[in-house]
């Protein structure tokens, strides 16, 4: 699998940022609420997945 160093720092920090404002905002808490440290971690993944996968690509790329 190629994905790009910006796909994969993108997907870091979108994925952070989704997981903290769950957090935050109460939204892990309301999804599952016996364990919302787990629900926000599972979101936080979930969206890392996502963001890597339909980043697009940079094609003029050189791999190493």
């Amino acid at each position: 699998m190629k994905t790009s160093m910006n796909a994969t720092l993108a997907a870091t920090l979108i994925a952070t940022a989704a997981g903290l404002i769950a957090w935050f905002f109460g939204f892990a808490r309301d999804i599952w609420p016996a364990h919302p440290q787990l629900a926000a971690f599972l979101i936080t993944v979930v969206v890392g997945i996502v963001v890597n996968q339909t980043w697009p690509s940079n094609s003029g790329q050189r791999s190493i």
